[in-house]
């Protein structure tokens, strides 16, 4: 079985690996069954989806009616404001087959303007913090990429958990931000573990997220294997070695050319194309499969995409050198043997 750590003030013990729940959208109902039945009887204890994620929600909450088995469940929403929280709430409630879910929260808030709404009144805090009152959840949580807004959210008190990026190709949250979570008994989520699948050396990666004290890892799984693979490397000594170490910073050199790591420098663009999600719609892909790139969100983007002058601005503006023009027509390429195939 699993080693389990307390995820701060909440007071739940969850196992060290949660289940990340991306990638069963590509699988059927069955091998989502089989997938999340394997990650029971391994111990992994914390499944972690999302109103965003297609029918994530439906597949584990079937999945675990079907087993007769329970979990800790996490979920979130992407709404800033009450009724639109609320609403997304009694919707995971339906899909998950539950009366209560353990961790709800607010999902992706990486603006200033959106973390105000959040807060302000009437906005979805409110409407968490009224259904926390109900009993119909037990505990709040925040995520975000932006490691500003994580340290505001933990230095707010208002939120018993955060879910930042952390693996050894942006482990900058692990220099400020996990620590004054840990601190202040705040749970730490780490979430994209491998880089969204950019990294190779995935044992490496796993370990590397595990060997902080405190912080539970979700790495989005998809099959058995998958969740074998991932709880034995779970089970090894956490801490890297010296060698193993190199390794992994020769591997962030490799990526560091080409990987964006979300800090947005380059915005604003004249175009509109918000260029950090936009080069990373490749390992979106991936992960979600090629339905998910049929929302009218995506398709949005797709579009905007087009859009690019290649002015250059952004390139001036990356603090990491990217080719970003070279990598916006990569992310064109991706969506377009998607979208205009049909």
């Amino acid at each position: 079985m699993l080693e389990t750590r307390r995820l701060g003030r909440t007071g739940i013990e969850a196992s060290l690996l949660g289940f990340g729940g991306i990638p069963i959208m590509r699988v059927g109902m069955d091998e989502a069954r089989d997938t999340i039945a394997e990650a029971l009887s391994l111990g992994v204890n914390f499944i972690d989806t999302a109103r965003g994620y297609g029918d994530s929600e439906r597949k584990i909450g079937e999945a675990l009616k079907s087993l007769g088995a329970k979990a800790i469940l996490a979920s979130k929403s992407p709404k800033r404001d009450a009724d639109g929280m609320l609403e997304d709430f009694k919707t995971s409630l339906a899909n998950l087959g539950v009366a209560s879910i353990d961790l709800y929260q607010v999902h992706c808030v990486n603006t200033e303007e959106d973390y105000a709404k959040v807060l302000k009144p009437g906005g979805a805090l409110e409407a968490l913090g009224k259904l926390k009152a109900e009993e119909k959840l037990r505990h709040i949580g925040f995520t975000t990429h932006n490691l500003a807004l994580a340290g505001k959210a933990v230095e707010s008190g208002k939120f018993e958990t955060i879910q930042v990026l952390y693996n050894f190709i942006e482990p900058e949250a692990g220099k400020e931000v996990i620590p004054m979570a840990l601190e202040r008994d705040i749970g730490v989520l780490a979430m994209k573990p491998f880089a969204g699948g950019c990294i190779e050396r995935c044992d490496l990666a796993l370990r590397f997220a595990l060997s902080r004290p405190g912080v539970i890892a979700i790495p989005g799984m998809a099959t058995p294997d998958e969740v074998r693979q991932n709880a034995e490397i779970a089970r090894l000594p956490q801490a890297l070695t010296a060698e193993e170490m190199k390794i992994a910073a020769a591997e962030r050199e490799h990526l560091g050319a080409r990987y964006c790591r979300r800090c947005d420098y380059c915005q604003p663009c004249p175009s509109g194309i918000p260029i950090a999600f936009a080069m990373h719609i490749p390992s979106i892909r991936k992960r979600m499969g090629d339905a998910m790139m049929q929302t009218e969100f995506i398709k949005g983007v797709h579009e905007k995409i087009g859009s690019c002058t290649e002015c250059g601005e952004c390139e001036d503006r990356c603090p990491f050198d990217l080719p970003v023009r070279d990598l916006i027509k990569e992310a064109r390429q991706s969506l377009a043997e998607v979208l205009e195939s049909k």
